[in-house]
């Protein structure tokens, strides 16, 4: 490494000095640092006098709370970091030392000795106890004469650390099973083989800071990212005041040309559109807030990687490597979304007084018999609605706004009547809005002042079971040959890998095409067996033509592959809302003559690629696949996996341990036979498609039978891939690998 210059040493400690070793609420140099678990650094005077005797301290920076034990701000860890850099910076920089040599601890005698943890000197007398009090007795007290000798042309912080279990051994060593570093003694003692793995301190630590690059590199991104959303929120409020203005001006304008009857009209459209404008603002001030805060975190954290990286010994930047990475990964997971534009009001101004009908609307006297009710289905599936029109008439048949009351109401199933909301559209029509919730007959009656009209009551068949068949086969937009895996991307839209054109598919759940596209970029075909969609907006597809993932954006566009090194014949894919994590299954498809040695189980790896572990072989046993299929992933990062020979569902904890089996072989409800497909809604409920039933259940998680989402006239032939539809309720919408189709049932 090149010597540093004197000149060049002087401007490199000042830098440090002005960026990293100032106390944020003091302003000057640290006295005593402490760090707290945000990894924000402050005088420990300061945070005794900002904390008082509160039990909770506030980072004063960040402003994320921290629990203080008994001890208040002495119990929480020294900077052993920012004190061995503000040594270096007064010993490279004149005027910064202890220049009278005196004692700091009782002011009268010669200074003898420097504690390197504290950056304070002592005399001979009070040295001694400095070592023996049991909070500084680890701390590395040398002769201040051995002190100056001491050469510092290199700042990283290359101290050595002796164990705190065996005082007279260097750490040398980490182990990666309890992340502690430790010393040689530890490794044959509380730290062996096989127990524990270990190896050279130094490795670790290179380890390490390459995964902080990687990390960093990843922040960088959300940095850039809110940066942005911050700006876009400071444009929507510059743009919310300006439109508001423009309004206003409106409304103000046509108010001054009509008479002193609607001044009460104007100022009521202004409260209302200034009333909106307010709540769009506020809106938008909290984005650039949260914005704000995420912003300042980001830069905190990203600081203080870049400063560990470049100052920071291994020892150090181990030391926290637990309550950093989890920072950061928490970080790495927070959302950054793009402030949504602001709903823009405007005022549209009527023609004339009368259109507007200010002073009141002429309402006439109906006759019942003359009125009717339209827009009634016979059946309606469960989860859609549907507009009764109701046309109102007097005794010549001329459409009128009557002054009596139109009430309508629909029958519960205990025989009690509920009342449905009218909607008087002011023209001679009325709007009454069914929902069909549940799973019945609704009798819905409609009368005006007491009289039924003609036409009610009626009856509506609520009714579940398939909605639409989408797709047939074909090459064409909207065809399929040979579909298998299926997801819903984040526009609510089907995206179903067709295996036989060798393309993904994208449709809406009406049926009409949205996109496709295939990959071109290898010597051996791309065959897409399965499909999921990262929190990321990324497309993991399994290949089954090259034996790996392939991920790609929305368009098409390759971003990675990975997993040919490891797979053999990848199957199913899901990802972890957890962490990310990639679950593949990996099975031939045989049923006899299988790869029993290579297939059977389930690989994880991180979305880069890196492989992570593999668990699950061929049997029958606990922990034994014999075809694993596809795959779901839930909330709390439990895997159900599919077991089409075993006739199964294995449940999986996020450690992949197996924990539970949910079916058994048969062809009644509740009974599993060759299953397939699997979704999990945002309820916890699963769909398993069975290849051999020829249909699909619902259960909860704990195996429990809810229902039939199919019924046996709606011809399901070959269950594959299951997805779930944005839609409230959600439809469930499955491949039919026979008929080369889409079928979406509602439930």
């Amino acid at each position: 490494m090149a010597k540093l210059t004197r000149t060049q040493s002087s401007k490199t400690l000042t830098k440090i000095d002005e960026d990293f070793l100032s106390c944020p609420i003091c302003r000057e140099q640290y006295k005593n640092p402490k760090i707290l678990p945000c990894h924000h650094t402050f005088c420990a005077e300061c945070l005794i006098k900002f904390t008082g005797k509160a039990t909770e301290l506030v980072c004063p920076t960040c402003k994320i709370p921290c629990q203080l034990s008994h001890e208040g701000v002495k119990g929480l860890k020294s900077s052993f970091f920012i004190s061995s850099l503000l040594d270096i910076v007064c010993q490279g920089m004149p005027g910064r030392d202890n220049i009278h040599g005196v004692c700091e601890r009782c002011e009268e005698n010669a200074a003898s000795h420097r504690c390197v943890d504290c950056s304070l000197d002592f005399c001979q007398t009070c040295t001694k106890p400095h070592k023996t009090v049991p909070a500084t007795k680890d701390h590395r007290v040398v002769a201040l004469s051995n002190y100056h000798e001491q050469k510092f042309a290199d700042i990283r912080l290359d101290l050595m650390v002796y164990c705190r279990s065996h005082p007279e051994d260097v750490v040398e060593f980490y182990c990666d099973t309890c992340q502690v570093p430790v010393c040689l003694e530890c490794t044959v003692v509380e730290h062996h083989i096989p127990k524990c793995s270990h190896r050279k301190l130094q490795e670790a630590a290179d380890d390490y800071v390459e995964k902080l690059r990687e990390m960093l590199t990843k922040l960088r991104v959300k940095e850039a990212r809110s940066r942005a959303s911050k700006f876009v929120a400071g444009d929507n409020i510059v743009m919310l005041r300006k439109h508001c203005l423009e309004e206003e001006q409106k409304i103000r304008g046509k108010a001054d040309e009509i008479v002193r009857m609607i001044r009460r009209e104007q100022h009521r459209l202004v409260e209302e559109l200034t009333a909106k404008y307010d709540a769009e603002l506020k809106t938008a001030e909290m984005q650039i807030y949260e914005s704000e805060m995420q912003y300042s975190n980001i830069c905190s954290v990203c600081r203080n990687i870049e400063s560990n990286i470049s100052h920071g010994s291994a020892i150090q930047l181990l030391s926290s490597k637990k309550d950093m990475v989890k920072r950061i990964e928490k970080l790495t997971k927070t959302e950054t979304k793009a402030p949504e534009p602001p709903d823009i009001v405007k005022f549209k101004a009527k023609s004339s007084i009368e259109e507007s009908g200010v002073l009141g609307l002429l309402q006439s006297n109906v006759s019942v018999p003359h009125c009717s009710v339209t827009n009634t289905p016979q059946e309606l599936f469960t989860g859609g609605s549907v507009d009764v029109i109701i046309t109102t008439r007097d005794s010549t048949g001329k459409l009128v706004i009557p002054y009596e009351e139109v009430m309508a109401k629909v029958a519960k199933r205990e025989g009690s009547w509920e009342d449905l909301s009218v909607f008087d559209n002011r023209d001679g029509t009325h709007r009454v809005t069914v929902h069909g919730r549940v799973e019945g007959t609704y009798r819905v009656t409609v009368a005006i002042d007491g009289e039924v009209v003609p036409g009610a009551p009626f009856d509506i068949l609520i009714t579940k079971g398939l909605i639409r068949d989408i797709g047939k086969y074909g090459n064409d937009r909207c065809h399929f040959s040979c579909p298998i895996g299926i997801a819903t991307n984040r526009h609510g839209d089907l995206v179903t890998c067709d295996r036989g054109n060798k393309r993904v598919h994208i449709i809406d759940t009406d049926g009409n095409f949205k996109s496709a596209f295939t990959f071109t970029h290898f010597e051996n075909p791309t065959i897409l067996y399965d499909i999921a969609i990262s929190t990321e907006n990324e497309y993991f597809m399994t290949d089954v033509g090259n034996n790996r993932v392939v991920v790609s954006d929305e368009n098409g566009q390759l971003f990675r592959y990975f997993g040919q090194a490891e797979l053999k014949h990848p199957h199913g894919i899901a990802i972890s809302p957890l962490d990310d994590t990639v679950y593949v299954t990996d099975w031939d498809g045989k049923v006899s003559g299988t790869d029993k040695e290579n297939s059977h189980c389930v690989r994880t790896f991180t979305s880069g690629g890196r492989h992570i572990r593999s668990f699950g072989k061929y049997g029958t046993k606990r922990g034994h696949f014999r075809g694993p299929a596809y795959l779901a992933i839930n909330g709390q990062g439990m895997a159900f996996v599919s077991d089409y020979n075993n006739c199964r569902l294995w449940v999986i904890s996020a450690d992949c341990e197996f924990l539970c089996s949910i079916g058994s072989c048969g062809i009644e409800q509740g009974h599993l036979c060759g299953p397939f497909g699997v979704a999990i809604d945002s309820n916890g409920y699963l769909y398993i498609g069975e290849v051999t039933n020829q249909r699909v259940q619902k259960f909860t998680t704990n195996g429990m039978f809810v229902c039939r989402i199919d019924r046996d006239k709606d011809g399901l032939r070959l269950p594959h891939g299951i997805t779930l539809t944005n839609d409230v309720p959600c439809r469930v919408a499955v491949v039919d690998h026979d008929k080369d189709c889409i079928k979406v049932f509602a439930q």
